[in-house]
């Protein structure tokens, strides 16, 4: 990662990087160092906090080095990071991504926070580290002895009466449906009643369709929709790639490879917006899904939709 390129870390933000660091358990003199520079040396990873913009408030991203295992291709590797974006990108803003040198990235976009909150910072590393040890201990285990033996299956697992609840519970969410309806509404569709907005649905934009999830943290909306992007050749993988780093800086979307095929998505913040930003952003995410595509006659019509 080159430093030289990134914006100097603010006096008033290193108590909170010192902080967020030693709450990670990292010794005295490293925590000095990326309090300094924004650059976390960890053994076989690297992270680099860097402040991206100021305006309208201070927004920064993480990046983290993915070492390629040598056991795997870069066709392998570059597939690998696509299909885990489907996973990656509805946990967080964060996508697996190439730099211009080809070599593999995590970017993480921080949601915004006090200074104070050197726990929060701490959490949102420490998740980061985690994924990037589950992707490089993943791609390994894909090539080992050990993955390719058969094995013989056993048992289905028997239901766990503890977490059943809270699986209930996750699919149950009611936070959601006003912002929805709100959002209905400007996007010139007739609400169903509220009762009939579930978890997961599906919003249609002209031709184009989204899933929204509703999460159980009860701020995030995960949406998702297919373009029109085959992801079969190692160039195209390499291309997609190297277009999420641009797209979760810009946009917070990401390229991924779902079982179904080529699909953006992303998680919306409903922080101290409303229904009528939800749609907004939405159909800005429409027109950039159709920008992986060659125009067409059918061009999108801004206040067409329906709901389902």
């Amino acid at each position: 990662m080159n430093s030289s390129q990134l914006t100097p870390i603010p006096d008033a933000a290193t108590p909170w990087l010192l902080n967020a660091a030693k709450h990670l358990g990292v010794a005295p003199q490293q925590a000095r160092d990326f309090a300094r520079s924004g650059e976390l040396q960890l053994p076989g990873l690297t992270l680099q906090l860097s402040l991206w913009q100021t305006e309208p408030f201070a927004q920064w991203i993480v990046l983290a080095q993915l070492p390629r295992p040598e056991t795997l291709t870069p066709l392998q590797w570059n597939e690998l990071l696509l299909r885990a974006n489907c996973a990656i990108s509805a946990m967080s803003a964060c996508t697996g991504a190439l730099d211009e040198r080809g070599h593999g990235l995590l970017v993480k976009r921080l949601g915004f926070q006090a200074y104070s909150d050197h726990p929060g910072l701490a959490a949102e590393l420490d998740h980061l580290i985690a994924v990037a040890e589950s992707l490089v201990a993943g791609a390994t285990a894909l090539t080992s002895g050990t993955a390719r033996a058969e094995t013989t299956p056993g048992p289905a697992p028997a239901s766990n009466p503890v977490t059943a609840p809270a699986a209930k519970a996750a699919m149950d969410q009611h936070w959601h449906r006003p912002l929805l309806i709100q959002a209905m509404q400007q996007l010139g569709i007739t609400a169903p009643p509220e009762a009939q907005i579930q978890t997961v649905g599906m919003i249609q934009l002209g031709a184009r369709s989204f899933e929204v999830i509703a999460d159980g943290d009860q701020r995030h909306l995960l949406v998702s929709t297919i373009i029109e992007a085959p992801l079969r050749s190692a160039a195209q993988r390499e291309l997609a790639l190297r277009a999420n780093l641009q797209l979760m800086l810009l946009s917070g979307c990401a390229v991924a490879l779902a079982p179904h095929g080529s699909c953006l998505q992303a998680r919306w913040d409903c922080k101290g917006l409303d229904g009528e930003a939800f749609a907004d952003w939405l159909l800005d995410v429409a027109r950039l899904a159709d920008s992986f595509v060659a125009p067409s006659p059918a061009a999108l019509p801004k206040r067409n939709p329906a709901w389902t």
